[in-house]
């Protein structure tokens, strides 16, 4: 009779990974690592170095600063200045007044005799003063005027009458002579030569 052994062992199977694959993840896992601290030491290694430029740098400007700081000097107002300035105004006040007596006269030199004596005639007092020469000159800038008056008080408003027109706005008369006649009337010369002037162009 043959006996027959129907018991068989088997061998338990190993679940999990093997312990080749662990060490090759190990591996990968610890290569990984070893990737990520060489990337946050270089990231750390530049961020020294942009620092240190920005230090550096900043360090300068502190410097550029403190030395224009040492270097700059408050402007000081000079004193003269005040006086130039008036002195330049009273200057321009006059230039205008000259610019102003030239376009006059160019305005009477361009009109001839025409407006000067329009002008004479509009202004004259009605009666108690009256001229008895009227010379006119150069265009009419040089003007002479003799005549008599009745009152002293009347010379001085018909010459402001006269200055209000503008043919003879801004002139200016080089002598002004008046004398009292036999006939109790006030002569008077107004110029605008001199009386050496008058003679020598005589």
């Amino acid at each position: 009779m043959q006996n027959i052994n129907l018991y068989q062992v088997r061998r338990a199977r190993r679940a999990g990974p093997r312990p080749a694959q662990m060490l090759l993840g190990l591996g990968l896992l610890l290569a990984l690592c070893l990737l990520h601290g060489a990337w946050l030491g270089w990231q750390l290694h530049r961020g020294a170095q942009d620092l240190a430029r920005a230090e550096a740098q900043a360090q300068a400007r502190e410097t550029h600063l403190a030395a224009a700081q040492a270097g700059f000097v408050e402007p000081q107002l000079d004193a003269r200045l005040p006086a130039e300035l008036a002195e330049r105004e009273a200057a321009n006040r006059q230039l205008q007044r000259l610019i102003d007596y030239l376009d006059a006269l160019a305005g009477q030199q361009r009109g001839g005799f025409v407006a000067p004596l329009s002008a004479l005639a509009e202004h004259h007092p009605q009666g108690r003063l009256w001229l008895t020469a009227i010379h006119l000159s150069e265009g009419g800038s040089q003007l002479r005027l003799q005549g008599r008056s009745q009152s002293r008080e009347l010379l001085p408003q018909y010459l402001e009458a006269l200055g209000r027109s503008p043919q003879f706005k801004g002139r200016q008369f080089a002598r002004l002579d008046v004398e009292r006649g036999e006939d109790r009337l006030l002569a008077f010369d107004l110029s605008s030569r001199p009386a050496e002037q008058e003679k020598a162009d005589e």
